[in-house]
């Protein structure tokens, strides 16, 4: 049966059980041991809400970096939905790069405001901050394990009072929610519960041949010159972003020799990076935040620069 544009607009909106929720420390009172706490959906649970409500083949989202005038660097997201006779349905937002690995935190927080825009976790605005006791682990403050149920309790008051039934839980997060003894829900699969990427397969290079020794000593043999590597990917575009800290990052765009692009980023700036650079002995290592999939620039060659069209 096809869902029309209401019931996917309504499944959307539907608020998620607490378990599916996280909780973040908004601001910290240090001397009294107290803080405001906000709710948050994580880009899996939004995934899984995608994948439930129209299926993982009709929802696929974007990312573009987003300049604004010498201003701190952002991202955009765009969240794209197949509805019967339109095709598909953008809706974007962004956000700015946070302090901390910078890029991660604005793809991360910017696929969640495009949520939001769908209807997805919006009810989480009628939530408002609320009050908790802290703790110290090592330098950073964090909300206490033992508030968990206290802040599930403010969750479904609210609903109740909206008179809004909450989904059933699902996805990673309600695995991972302290119970309240503080321990974890079992998870079943431990790669994703720590935030961690699959790990890649290894390319392994084949051996180099060994030639055996010819029983004819070489006469005037001259020697053949040494082959250069071939290119692996050709930088199209690059940015160099400074954060608030001072830090900084390159963010460039890839292109293979099968003509698709990738988005990787590197600390630090490199003066030989330019468009029409050609980069031999890559490595690359693909990394998630909050589900977002990118790629950091470990290692790399470069290569003369393309010759410019006569």
């Amino acid at each position: 049966m096809t869902k029309d544009a209401e019931q996917i607009k309504s499944e959307l909106a539907k608020p998620f059980a607490p378990e599916d929720l996280e909780w973040r420390l908004q601001q910290a009172f240090e001397d009294k041991g107290r803080g405001l706490a906000v709710a948050y959906v994580t880009n899996r649970a939004i995934q899984d809400r995608l994948d439930d409500v129209v299926g993982p083949e009709n929802w696929h989202n974007d990312f573009k970096p987003w300049h604004s005038n010498g201003k701190k660097e952002s991202q955009i997201c765009g969240i794209s939905i197949h509805f019967e006779g339109r095709g598909f349905v953008t809706k974007w937002d962004g956000a700015e790069d946070t302090d901390i690995e910078a890029v991660k935190g604005g793809l991360s927080d910017s696929m969640k405001r495009a949520a939001v825009q769908w209807g997805i976790g919006r009810i989480l605005y009628k939530m408002g901050a609320v009050w908790v006791n802290i703790e110290k682990r090592g330098r950073s403050w964090v909300i206490k394990d033992s508030e968990r149920d206290f802040l599930d309790k403010a969750y479904m008051d609210l609903l109740r009072k909206l008179k809004l039934t909450p989904a059933q839980p699902g996805g990673l997060q309600s695995e991972l929610t302290p119970r309240s003894d503080g321990t974890q829900q079992p998870s079943q699969q431990p790669q994703a519960a720590q935030g961690k990427a699959p790990a890649q397969p290894q390319t392994t290079k084949p051996a180099p041949v060994q030639q055996t020794p010819s029983a004819q000593p070489a006469t005037n043999v001259t020697p053949m010159p040494t082959p250069q590597p071939a290119w692996e990917y050709i930088v199209t575009a690059v940015n160099v972003q400074t954060g608030m800290s001072q830090n900084v990052t390159t963010s460039l765009t890839l292109q293979g020799k099968d003509g698709k692009t990738l988005r990787a980023f590197r600390r630090g700036a490199d003066a030989a990076l330019v468009p029409g650079a050609m980069l031999t002995d890559v490595k690359l290592t693909m990394k998630t935040q909050d589900a977002v999939v990118f790629h950091v620039l470990d290692s790399y060659k470069i290569m003369n620069a393309m010759p410019q069209a006569a």
